[in-house]
Formats: C-alpha cells, sequence, structure tokens
C-alpha cells in the first residue's frame, strides 16, 4: 500500500520507550529475550495517562513514549531535535467536530 501511493515505510522497535524518561534522557534499550536483569528506569508510570519524572515533573505518559520513539529511530534523524520539551507537560486539546 505504500509502494502505491509513494510512501516511505520504516519498521521501528520501540521497546522500553514508554518506560524511559524523555525529560531526563534516561538510555533506551533494545529488548532481548537473553537479557534476564530488571531495567530501571528513572520515572514511572503515576496512572493510566500520566508519567512522572525523576524530579517529580508530571508528563502526559503517551507524548512521552512518542518523544522516545522520535529518539530512538535512527532514520529521522534530522527530526530529533525538533521535539519541543515543554509541550510534553501541557499538550494542547484539539476537538475535531
Amino acid at each position: 500500500m505504500c509502494d502505491r501511493y509513494g510512501i516511505e515505510f520504516f519498521r521501528q522497535e520501540e521497546s522500553y520507550t514508554s518506560q524511559s524518561s524523555f525529560l531526563d534522557e534516561d538510555p533506551i534499550p533494545e529488548y532481548d529475550k537473553k537479557v534476564k536483569e530488571k531495567r530501571t528506569f528513572s520515572g514511572k508510570r503515576v496512572f493510566r495517562g500520566l508519567y512522572r519524572t525523576s524530579r517529580s515533573i508530571l508528563v502526559n505518559a503517551d507524548l512521552n513514549g512518542a518523544a522516545n520513539t522520535l529518539r530512538k529511530c535512527t532514520h529521522t534523524s534530522a527530526l530529533a531535535g525538533k521535539v519541543a520539551r515543554g509541550l510534553l507537560a501541557v499538550p494542547v486539546r484539539i476537538k475535531l467536530a
């Protein structure tokens, strides 16, 4: 389908992007079945939709995961610097009619 419409498709591995803190710049490891140790991250999900960083900054959990996916992405390195850190804490709600 992508070929038909001229869209370039990339498969992105996105393990640990929701658990890592974007604002704290946690390292985002690749998933490996052979690794048995439990991974630790500086922040954590408080409840559904909310993530708390190590400095107690509350961030929208979906935006944190999306920003980490972009940071982990190797084929869009030009876009990685354009993620605004301030937008993670105060997302804009858009109502579609």
